[in-house]
């Protein structure tokens, strides 16, 4: 294959005149006019260097190139040497995906899985999904699709299986305890239900299971509701609950702080503070609340649990969080890819969270694990953690009635 990939040099030497004749022209500062020269002198080293590769491996190279695996390694290769492990590089694929979980929206069956021993295990199941429907529980494992086995067919295209377009007729073979048994489901465009509310007694419960787009008005109906039935305390459980949209999470904690406060506190890479959002008001409880979190509980659930304890008073409890503060934006670029970078971190009035996590008022652990698939065997009798919130709200609702 001839075809020489355009990678850059040109461009980046135009830019290079460009940058200076701007500089020049404008009267800028030697100092800032030295560090970008030095900037585009490396930029203009790279792109040569990468020139240079690029023309001996086709002029001595005698077997075929990969044109688009190429322009994927470099992409990936230039992320990955960031010092940030959570920087990402994201193909058109998995930037759909990463949009679509964001967007509060599904397509497939309704499940979400992992790998084991190459066969997708079912880690949760989407309320009033398809796969809800014919009774696909979590912790089964998918055999087999259209009578092809899973292990031939490779994990990752067994996933865009269950992703095919909305109507699509699968016929699976699921296993569970050595058992296995077959469903026909179709698959489905669905808004994904990011909340789960219960009550215990007379303590409202909410279960955040992600931030999406969706998931302030999901959040505020089902709050609106438990007021309506007249809880005198409530409990929110983050456990698990991992990265999604920042906004999502401070709109809700500021609908529910008192107004006026900093609910969270953007610190940029070079070190300058400003207010990321400011609490209205327009929802705080009436009745005492406290939250649950896991070492699972990441990022915007962060925040969120964090501004609740600063100015709610709200408890904590269960384990220390990941203490990840870090500001995610993604960037989508002219084919369809996208990177994800950390643009800032973010902390509130009392917890720097990046590095530290938040330290629960009252430890608990669950001796079988928490994740997804654990804890949704369990119930109020079996959780540890959701027990002791109750406990501990139930002890704050005399006091907050005085």
């Amino acid at each position: 294959m001839n075809r020489k990939i355009p990678l850059g040099l040109a461009i980046a030497l135009m830019a290079i005149a460009a940058a200076i004749t701007f500089i020049i022209s404008t009267s800028y500062s030697m100092n800032i006019y030295n560090d970008l020269v030095a900037d585009v002198q490396q930029r203009a080293e790279m792109y040569q260097k990468l020139e240079q590769i690029d023309t001996y491996v086709r002029a001595y190279y005698d077997g075929p190139l990969d044109e688009d695996r190429l322009i994927e390694a470099l992409s990936e290769g230039y992320i990955s040497i960031i010092e940030d492990a959570e920087a990402d590089y994201l193909n058109a694929q998995e930037y759909a995906l990463y949009r679509e979980r964001q967007s509060g929206t599904h397509l497939g069956i309704g499940v979400y899985t992992r790998e084991d021993a190459g066969y997708p295990v079912i880690t949760e199941v989407l309320a009033n999904s398809p796969a809800s429907t014919a009774g696909v529980s979590v912790g089964e494992s998918i055999v087999e699709i259209n009578g092809q086995s899973c292990i031939d067919i490779g994990y990752d295209e067994v996933c865009e299986l269950l992703r095919s377009a909305a109507g699509t007729q699968l016929n699976l073979t699921l296993r569970s305890g050595g058992v296995d048994r077959s469903a026909v489901i179709a698959t489905s465009q669905m808004t994904v239900a990011s909340i789960k509310s219960a009550v215990y007694g007379d303590l409202g419960y909410i279960k955040i299971s992600s931030f999406t787009e969706k998931t302030y008005q999901q959040f505020m109906a089902s709050y609106q509701s438990l007021q309506s039935q007249g809880v005198r305390g409530l409990i929110i459980d983050l456990r698990n609950t991992s990265g999604g949209v920042t906004e999502s999470a401070v709109n809700i904690a500021s609908a529910m702080l008192p107004a006026g406060g900093d609910v969270a506190i953007n610190i940029g890479r070079d070190g300058t503070r400003s207010v990321f959002a400011t609490a209205s008001g327009s929802r705080v409880p009436e009745f005492p609340l406290c939250v649950i979190v896991n070492e699972r509980t990441k990022g915007p659930a962060e925040i969120f649990a964090a501004s609740l304890a600063d100015y709610l008073k709200a408890p904590v409890v269960g384990m220390t969080t990941a203490g990840d503060g870090d500001l995610f934006e993604s960037y989508q670029l002219y084919d369809g890819t996208a990177i994800v970078l950390p643009i800032s971190t973010l902390k509130t009035e009392n917890f720097d969270i990046e590095g530290v996590g938040i330290k629960p008022n009252y430890e608990v652990s669950q001796p079988d694990g928490d994740a997804n698939e654990q804890l949704a065997l369990l119930n109020e009798s079996t959780d540890n953690a959701l027990r002791r919130a109750i406990e501990v709200v139930t002890s704050l609702i005399p006091a907050a009635q005085e």
